[in-house]
């Protein structure tokens, strides 16, 4: 099976680097300069890192350890696992490229022999060393691999154990002998509990109430027999190490490092964040998103902001325009048509926008929705406007942006997974103002161009940013917050299952 493993392993790396025969004798006499012992406690530690340690350093091998370590096939075993292990820590298990059309990443390229040398006689040919600094560095890396650990001495220790069933709803001044354990998980997890005994007590409604928020409900400051409440402190120690690994394997897909400011939105939790450290302090900003619905799922990607549109034109996406306009025009009569267009500032225009057309001039009832209709329908800009008055404009080719929305109530709502898969952002002035900061577009200009209630405009305008800032867009279903408090989310994209076909977790 190891052998398997790392044929595959080589294939991938023969296709990304054009390796040949020699240059892989090359890296494995590398590896060859470090010791059993230590190449084995470095595959033994690697579970530190999400990663299956039987992969790599397997019980045959051990067996075999502790009956001949002088086995200069178990070496030769060893230095191949090595490697791999190496090439998954720092880049991933599972080529991103494979998991699915919401995930626009390739795999990072593993370092040439050269470089792989330099790493091992920086830190005088440690593995465990060479490992750790292989490994990605980015904030929210650490901080998963930390809760794993954390995650990990409690299984280890025994303490997180199967919950005993609430039989009746429990609420502020509750008294039961179920919610000894229910607060000591809550205290795991990182909430703040003011001790561990009986009573349904204040900190005990803030951390029900942040539960039934991540769940993507109203919180109702109750826990229910049999509820999603009690459900999601149950769920097994092994299990959510489990979904912690599996995020930490989609953060390395990503550069081992992040920029010293960029901002990154958790697609599973909604949520976004700036972070800024160039200033000589560290600024940051945080707000909620509405995002793409498992239908149309916001992609997992690396990409920058170059430049702000104020008071943008809505383009309505291929999928949108198919699947929704089309179908609710065809329930109009003919009639109607015009006035529905004229109600929402929608135009008609052909596919290179030179031409605007007349909307009841088109046959939309025979007009089949799996076909290139050679048209498209714009919004004009307005407060009202589907995209809002700001759009942040990115560099890919899919169509994914950032921006404002005409439905802001939405962002009070748990539930925010409700975009057709760009990213709608709660405070689309600050971010404008914080990106314009050093240039004539201050707040109060970016709002004094911005259209004002019942004003319909026929252009738009675009300001370049000084410097593109960076952008991460990532389905984390498990994230450890600046409160130190661990928050899981439901896999709505299904991701997690999709890597667990992929990878051995």
């Amino acid at each position: 099976m190891e052998l398997i493993r790392f044929m595959a392993f080589w294939v991938v790396l023969s296709l990304s680097l054009a390796v040949n025969a020699q240059t892989q004798k090359e890296y494995l006499t590398v590896v060859d300069r470090i010791s059993l012992m230590d190449l084995r406690e470095a595959m033994i530690r690697s579970g530190d890192h999400g990663v299956n340690t039987k992969s790599y350093w397997s019980d045959s091998m051990e067996s075999t350890y502790l009956q001949d370590s002088g086995n200069p096939n178990l070496k030769s075993q060893a230095n191949l696992n090595f490697l791999r292990l190496l090439r998954d820590v720092s880049s991933g298990v599972v080529d991103p490229a494979l998991v699915g059309v919401d995930v626009k990443l390739t795999r990072k390229v593993f370092p040439t022999v050269k470089e792989l040398e330099a790493k091992l006689v920086a830190v005088s040919y440690n593995p465990w060393a060479v490992l750790e600094a292989m490994s990605p560095q980015s904030p929210q890396y650490l901080a998963l691999r930390d809760s794993l650990r954390k995650l990990d001495r409690i299984c280890q220790a025994g303490e997180w154990v199967a919950l005993p069933k609430v039989k009746k709803t429990l609420k502020l001044g509750s008294k039961d002998p179920v919610l000894i354990p229910l607060k000591s998980r809550m205290s795991q997890l990182g909430y703040t509990m003011n001790s561990l005994d009986n009573a349904f007590d204040d900190k005990v409604v803030a951390a029900v109430n942040d539960i039934q928020w991540n769940l993507r409900f109203k919180p109702d400051s109750k826990i229910s027999p049999g509820g999603k409440t009690w459900k999601y402190l149950n769920v097994s120690c092994q299990e959510r190490m489990r979904q912690v690994r599996l995020d930490m394997e989609k953060l390395r897909w990503f550069p081992q490092y992040f920029e010293d400011r960029y901002i990154f939105v958790n697609l599973a939790m909604s949520y976004f964040s700036l972070v800024d450290k160039t200033g000589g302090s560290l600024y940051t900003m945080s707000f909620r998103t509405i995002n793409g619905r498992p239908e149309r799922k916001s992609p997992t990607m690396k990409d920058k902001i170059v430049y702000l549109v104020i008071n943008p034109f809505w383009v309505v996406p291929p999928t949108i325009f198919r699947e929704d306009k089309v179908e609710e025009i065809k329930n109009l009569w003919p009639w109607e048509i015009r006035q529905y267009f004229d109600s929402h500032n929608y135009e008609v225009w052909n596919k290179s926008f030179t031409q605007k057309l007349d909307p009841a001039s088109i046959d939309w009832y025979n007009m089949d929705p799996n076909q290139d209709a050679n048209i498209y329908i714009r919004q004009r800009p307005h407060r009202m406007n589907a995209l809002g008055s700001l759009k942040f404009m990115m560099t890919n080719s899919y169509a994914i942006y950032l921006h404002d929305t005409n439905q802001r109530e939405l962002f009070v709502e748990p539930h925010r997974l409700l975009s057709s898969g760009c990213v709608r952002v709660e405070k689309p002035v600050d971010l404008a103002e914080y990106l314009m900061r050093g240039t004539a577009w201050d707040r109060r200009a970016i709002e004094r161009y911005m259209a004002k209630p019942g004003e319909v405009l026929d252009n738009d305008t675009r300001v370049q940013l000084k410097q593109p800032m960076p952008v991460y867009m990532v389905f984390l279903t498990s994230q450890l917050s600046s409160d130190g408090v661990l928050r899981f989310a439901e896999d709505s994209y299904k991701q997690g299952t999709r890597l667990l076909r992929l990878g051995a977790w």
